[in-house]
């Protein structure tokens, strides 16, 4: 009898144990799940945040796993690739020497340039399965490449006409915010850098000085881009506004020359732009006051980075209504206190040539894996809108004239249509005035490039102009017999 009640007893129990059993594997599955999605995140979401962090030891440890991954070109040139040797050993190689050394960068005994800022892409697996081969054979696997905006070909004609000057000079895509060609000069072989390291930093010159992005120039005539606008958003008869140019404005203690001092006789803005008449701007900067040039400066944006890849300087302008007229006036026509980025004025003229809109300028094309399969592609992003549209127009509009008869008349007569602004800025008696020119193209009708070009002391030399006009030439003529 007990032994029946015994056995009847245990199956009322079964279903019991099943239940709790299923309840214990499902919270299994589910932490397992919890587990693989974190794990998932730290290795992906979070993988270049926790690099980057000061802490984290690995980063350092890196270089001896995976075999660090090129840089590439847009048409697919190295411009850095690791060197393996039968022995085993890595070299690092820069194809295009200082040509490109400012962007690409360095590394070894430092970092710098894309080899700097694109290290975690470089030094990562193309996938998790290969990373997991590297750990199971101990040997090292390649990492991923960048592809970048660069044109090759164009960056490296711009660095042989920079030969013998110091400037720079970008040019770039408005419509995307790609960046074909940026060049620093002096400059510097990446290979060879640190066997002279002593030298390259004892050069008065500063070849490792990344001018395009991080120089900062009085901006000269370019400046008066802003002050027209402000004459355009703040008096409402700017196109009746005239001033008779007699070569010099007395603005308190001060005189205000035009270059060379030439009189430009009775001008209204369209002309005055053209010509680039310092009286005209310094006495329409004064009317207007400090706030308003200090407003518009801030309206397109002057001070602000635009997200780049490389370190940028910002550019500033120091002028409040505790100033003089003198002042005033002399930060209407582009000098006083303010200093530019080449950088800033690429940006300014690529919104004006796009209508207002800026795209955010980027370097980086695509995320390539080991075979050359693309893993991500950059897609062009708005930056933000720097202006209306019908300002830009304005604006385009003033620089028409400034190719078609004024500073910029040699870029006219060609195939492609030139926008632009020149500017002469002084720097002190001791040396010749920096040379800017900075403006855009259209081709068919259609926007093409934005081109700014910065030569220091390059009254001296070829000019900013000639420079352009050399470069816009080899761009469009290069492919024709």
């Amino acid at each position: 009898m007990s032994s029946s009640r015994s056995n009847s007893a245990i199956p009322s129990k079964r279903p019991e144990n099943r239940a709790t059993f299923q309840v214990i594997q499902w919270i299994f599955i589910v932490l397992s799940f919890c587990l693989i999605l974190w794990l998932g995140k730290i290795l992906i979401v979070d993988r270049e945040t926790i690099s980057a962090n000061e802490y984290n030891p690995i980063g350092g440890e890196r270089e001896a796993d995976i075999i660090r991954g090129s840089i590439l070109a847009s048409n697919g040139s190295r411009l850095a690739y690791t060197d393996l040797s039968e022995d085993g050993s890595e070299v690092r190689r820069y194809p295009y020497g200082a040509a490109c050394a400012h962007v690409v960068g360095y590394t070894g005994g430092g970092q710098a340039g894309l080899e700097d800022e694109a290290s975690e892409i470089l030094l990562s697996p193309s996938t998790l399965m290969s990373q997991l081969q590297s750990w199971a054979s101990d040997e090292k696997v390649q990492g991923c490449s960048v592809q970048t905006t660069l044109d090759i070909d164009l960056q490296n004609y711009i660095y042989d006409q920079l030969d013998g000057y110091r400037g720079a000079v970008i040019v770039s895509e408005p419509s995307t915010g790609r960046v074909l060609a940026m060049v620093s000069n002096p400059s510097f072989d990446p290979e060879t850098l640190f066997d002279n390291w002593e030298s390259i930093i004892a050069n008065e010159e500063s070849p490792l000085y990344a001018r395009a992005t991080m120089g900062l120039y009085p901006p000269g005539s370019v400046f008066k881009i802003i002050t027209a606008l402000a004459m355009y958003r703040n008096l409402p008869d700017y196109n009746g506004y005239s001033y008779d140019c007699h070569g010099e404005l007395q603005v308190d203690d001060q005189v205000i020359e035009c270059n060379d001092h030439t009189e430009h006789g009775y001008m209204e803005l369209p002309d005055a732009f053209a010509y680039s008449c310092n009286g005209f701007f310094g006495k329409a900067g004064v009317e207007m006051g400090s706030r308003v040039l200090r407003q518009t400066a801030q309206y397109v944006k002057l001070g602000e980075t635009f997200n780049f890849i490389l370190p940028e300087s910002e550019s500033y302008m120091n002028l409040s209504e505790s100033d003089v007229d003198s002042m005033v006036a002399q930060t209407a026509m582009g000098q006083g206190e303010t200093l530019v980025t080449p950088m800033s004025i690429n940006q300014l003229t690529c919104a004006i040539a796009n209508q207002g809109s800026l795209y955010t300028p980027y370097l980086v094309e695509a995320v390539l894996d080991a075979r050359g399969n693309v893993l991500e592609q950059t897609q062009p992003a708005l930056w933000g809108s720097v202006m209306s549209e019908s300002e830009a127009a304005f604006l385009q509009e003033l620089m028409r004239g400034v190719t078609r008869y004024g500073t910029a008349s040699r870029l006219s007569g060609y195939d492609y249509e030139v926008f632009g602004k020149t500017g002469t800025a002084q720097v002190n008696e001791d040396q010749d005035s920096h040379s800017w020119f900075t403006g855009f193209t259209r081709m068919d009708g259609k926007t093409d490039i934005a081109i700014t070009v910065l030569l220091e002391n390059g009254a001296s030399g070829i000019g900013a102009v000639p420079l352009t006009d050399d470069i816009l030439w080899y761009y469009y003529n290069r492919s024709v017999d």
